[in-house]
């Protein structure tokens, strides 16, 4: 029966396919008729494609749109954070499939996003891919593929990519599990070397051609390029915290050449990085006394900012415990780091995971809240501004300032 049948349904699609055309010529299949008593239907918009300026205006920051729950769609959203007019804010996107890496130039008119595929979507092998893009036209201009190592793949960092301070040289962190630094030279857009740095990540520049990485014993490794960007030297500086008892956070602030670097308990460790080597400055407590019963201390995953008259803006909580150093916090303490003191501390309207600042004199902050949207707020007083939620936002753990 079931050859049959099988025969049976081949032969009746056959027929219905034959009497299609037939069926289609009659009475019920007549065009109808023309109105020309009704007015003309008016021209439908079309789709345009915009240039962007080549230097960004202040208020205009990259969101890092991890999207956390779905890895293959994350984005960079080039978004405007002082418009308040909801349509006009989106100037931009690019895609970053799975938690993607970003840096920017601001000399050579370019951004640059280290991003994953998998040969069958979510699963199958792995190729990681350098993207650099034209950033007033948001075309990719190149893209080249990793060959011996993989790129690190880790919730947004600052510094998982970062160029040398001339821009020649481009700076990527690997980890597959061996942790080393591909070097690619933006002049012939090219790999020129990947370069080993056992037990240390990350890419902090430093100096002209020379990298510093933070390591598991508490230290940090320099690697110093000679001008075609292959390794010259490594030099190890001594451990600073204890990996245990007193571990720090792994996101600098660099304000000037110099790096801070805050423990998850408050103290700011102090890295002079315009030199060829790093060299450590000193450290000073960023809790006051009175707060310390309280156990008030730094917290959150993009947690820490500058602004361009060099103030450094971090978010803290109070009750601070072991393992509460992501949670972000309730208050925005505000830091002259020359001086080495304290000089605002507001409340959030909400509670903020990550912070960063606007260019400009006069700087707005943008927060992302508890709820994934992003506050807009002052930067004189953390007063709110504008919330701006609804461009693509599921999980923006990170914003960067658009230069």
């Amino acid at each position: 029966m079931k050859p049959y049948n099988l025969a049976t349904s081949i032969l009746s699609a056959a027929l219905l396919v034959w009497a299609l055309p037939s069926m289609a010529s009659g009475p019920a299949a007549a065009k109808p008729a023309s109105r020309p008593d009704l007015p003309a239907l008016p021209i439908e918009p079309t789709g345009r494609v915009n240039t962007l300026p080549k230097n960004y205006p202040e208020s205009w920051m990259f969101v890092d749109e991890a999207s956390f729950f779905a890895m293959a769609s994350g984005k960079m959203i080039l978004l405007d954070v002082a418009e308040t007019h909801a349509p006009k804010r989106i100037k931009a996107i690019a895609d970053k499939n799975f938690l993607g890496n970003f840096t920017q130039a601001v000399e050579r008119e370019e951004f640059y996003i280290m991003e994953s595929f998998h040969a069958r979507g979510t699963r199958g092998p792995r190729t990681d891919v350098l993207a650099i893009y034209d950033k007033t036209t948001f075309k990719i201009t190149k893209e080249i593929v990793w060959q011996d190592t993989n790129r690190l793949q880790a919730l947004p960092e600052r510094y998982a990519m970062s160029i040398s301070k001339d821009e020649k040289f481009l700076y990527v962190a690997n980890f597959d599990p061996a942790a080393s630094i591909t070097v690619v030279d933006l002049d012939k857009k090219e790999i020129v070397a990947t370069i080993g740095t056992p037990g240390c990540v990350l890419t902090y520049p430093t100096g002209q051609h020379s990298i510093t990485s933070i390591c598991s014993n508490g230290g940090l490794l320099t690697t110093v390029l000679d001008d075609s960007g292959h390794k010259q030297s490594q030099q190890r500086i001594e451990p600073f915290f204890d990996t245990d008892k007193t571990p720090v956070f792994e996101r600098p602030t660099i304000i000037d050449g110099m790096a801070y670097i805050p423990s998850f308990e408050g103290m700011m460790h102090v890295f002079d990085f315009n030199g060829e080597v790093a060299k450590y400055v000193d450290s000073w407590d960023m809790v006051l006394p009175a707060e310390k019963s309280e156990h008030w201390r730094p917290s959150g995953l993009g947690l820490a900012d500058r602004d361009d008259q060099g103030l450094l803006y971090i978010i803290a909580h109070a009750n601070g415990a072991d393992g509460t150093q992501t949670h972000g916090g309730s208050h925005v303490w505000v830091y002259d780091v020359k001086q080495k003191k304290r000089i605002k501390n507001f409340k959030l309207p909400t509670w903020g995971i990550s912070i960063a600042a606007t260019r400009g004199k006069e700087p707005l902050l943008v927060v992302t809240k508890d709820d994934l949207s992003l506050d807009i707020l002052s930067a004189k007083d953390g007063s709110l501004v504008q919330n701006i939620n609804g461009f693509g936002n599921t999980t923006p753990l990170l914003v960067h300032k658009a230069h």
